[in-house]
């Protein structure tokens, strides 16, 4: 019977997005998109602190509306043939939840209380507790960061839950254990309400907190407790077993087939990280790097295990199944990309309307927000390159890999009194090729090869400049994927596979997966002078 249809759904940084598939023709049946409400307002959020916090309820309100928006214009009767429902979130972003699965800031007396609630990936205030971390684990018999990169980072799991332990006495005293947002979302909904059968995916796991087969799981309880008292009377209520997104996570909760008329029987699968499923949604292949590109940017890789893969330093990880299962999966990656280009922006634009205030109308506000990119590009893009050429680095909210180091502030070469906003958005670009290509050199180093870069994503699909520029920068060909939604497709191609629509992910990925619709060229004249700029960008990092 080919009448089963599958949901793939990503929750971002600012929305969620959720796609109706049909997986036996690949076709995108609706599709439907809800924005984090308390996020926009820029509710509990201090970016001079790096923190960054999103309430719960933005999830679930966000589910809701993504549910509502699929069905809305099907045939109601088709909601029954959904056999399956794959999710992915951002990562690393932890919260604290009860003995129940409840995060802390649903319950009272935490409604409004920034550490109850989800500490996004971006937030950097455990910098501290991080440093503490890679030095211990140095010191320590095992060195738990050894699949990690030999860096861990303030942007994960046990960084963020010491820092909050330190900060915040009621929190640490309710909390009964900490889930990523890729494992609760799941876990409601689901309806779980045991911490215990909280099914913990892999790919969180190992690539945030330092989970691997080859020590035995998590970081002992004696590393943990020697890092910090306070993690007493958590290390008994972790985990020891994950799973890969291919296996079932639960059955879906009796609210969701209530409200929306879904089947009892619908499989909610075991969830990831976003980027992870972004990249078995390109088509993931072996020494492929998929870059999932949007305001930060995620670099990942599949090497078959048979290939015996050395520990790359610095990067964020390798796991073996943490993207496709049965491989091992990279993840490395820069921590600003698009958001280096919304500063410029606003760094633009701030004056202008500040200046005019209300004599602006809304069109003439919307017109500048939306056409000063088309002129910065058109600017930068009639520009040379040359030797003499202004030099950015691209540490804006410091540096993800190569070496995880978010005390790394931006720096720039070059500026003279000719410089205009087209030299300057020019080299920002540029700053973000030469992070991109600061990452494939790591990997080369340690004789991984890449053998295809793929690229995904908003900017890719909105911003040929940007891509062509990274092909030159890279000196290889980029190809751009017809999707703008590759997360969610990941998430779907899972669904397929636990829903049985097909036996394994690479029969799912041949139908499913995006297909290359544009191929960008590097510019070989520019090659040299590419090298000669890059050379500065790398002084100028100290890498």
């Amino acid at each position: 019977m080919n009448n089963k249809l599958v949901i793939g759904m990503d929750f971002g940084t600012d929305s969620a997005r959720g796609i109706l598939v049909n997986p036996y023709t690949g076709e995108i049946l609706s599709k439907s998109i809800s924005y984090f409400k308390r996020w926009a307002q820029g509710l509990y959020c201090d970016p001079s602190k790096d923190q960054y916090r999103q309430h719960p309820l933005d999830y679930m309100e966000a589910i809701d509306e993504v549910f509502a928006g699929l069905f809305q214009s099907i045939d109601p009767d088709l909601i029954k043939d959904v056999v399956a429902i794959g999710t992915n979130t951002t990562g690393s972003t932890p919260v604290a939840i009860d003995e129940h699965c409840q995060p802390l800031a649903l319950l009272d007396g935490f409604k409004d209380n920034p550490n109850a609630m989800f500490i996004l990936w971006k937030d950097h205030s455990a910098i501290q507790e991080a440093d503490e971390i890679n030095a211990l684990a140095k010191r320590w018999p095992i060195d738990y960061t050894l699949y990690s990169g030999g860096i861990y980072s303030s942007e994960w799991f046990w960084s963020k839950i010491l820092y909050t332990n330190r900060r915040d006495a009621q929190i640490k005293e309710r909390a009964f254990t900490w889930v990523e947002q890729s494992d609760w979302i799941p876990t409601y909904l689901t309806g779980t309400q045991k911490p215990a059968d909280i099914k913990r995916n892999r790919c969180a796991a190992g690539h945030k907190a330092m989970w691997n087969e080859n020590h035995g799981g998590l970081p002992s309880s004696e590393f943990l407790c020697s890092l910090d008292p306070s993690f007493y009377h958590l290390v008994n209520r972790f985990y020891t077993t994950t799973y890969t997104s291919d296996e079932v996570f639960g059955k879906i909760s009796p609210y969701f087939v209530e409200k929306y008329g879904f089947h009892p029987e619908t499989i909610i699968t075991v969830g990831a990280i976003d980027a992870h499923h972004g990249a078995v949604g390109s088509g993931s292949a072996p020494y492929a790097l998929v870059k999932v590109i949007g305001t930060s940017t995620c670099d990942m890789l599949v090497v078959p295990q048979g290939d015996n893969p050395p520990l790359v330093e610095g990067i964020c990880g390798q796991v073996d199944g943490s993207i496709d299962p049965g491989m091992i999966g990279f993840e490395a990656g820069q921590s600003a990309f698009g958001d280096i280009y919304n500063w410029f922006r606003k760094f633009l634009l701030k004056p202008v309307h500040g200046i005019l205030g209300e004599r602006l109308t809304m069109e003439q506000k919307q017109l500048l927000e939306e056409e000063v990119f088309g002129y910065l590009t058109k600017e930068a893009s009639a520009l040379p390159v040359t030797e003499e050429d202004m030099v950015f680095t691209d540490y804006y909210n410091g540096r993800r890999t190569p070496d995880a180091d978010f005390t790394k502030e931006a720096a720039a070469y070059g500026f003279t009194l000719a410089t205009q906003a087209g030299h300057v958005f020019k080299a920002l670009v540029e700053s973000t090729a030469f992070g991109s290509r600061a990452i494939i050199d790591r990997f080369r180093e340690f004789n991984i090869p890449i053998k295809t870069v793929i690229a995904t994503g908003g900017i890719p699909n909105k911003s040929p400049y940007v891509v062509q520029v990274l092909a030159d920068v890279l000196g290889c060909a980029i190809q751009v994927v017809d999707s703008d939604q590759t997360c969610a497709l990941g998430s779907a191609i899972f669904a397929a596979v636990v829903g049985g629509a097909y036996r394994n992910i690479e029969d799912a990925k041949t139908v499913m997966a995006a297909q290359v619709a544009h191929t960008y060229e590097p510019d070989r004249t520019k090659q040299r002078i590419y090298d000669i700029l890059y050379k500065r960008y790398r002084a100028l990092t100290n890498l």
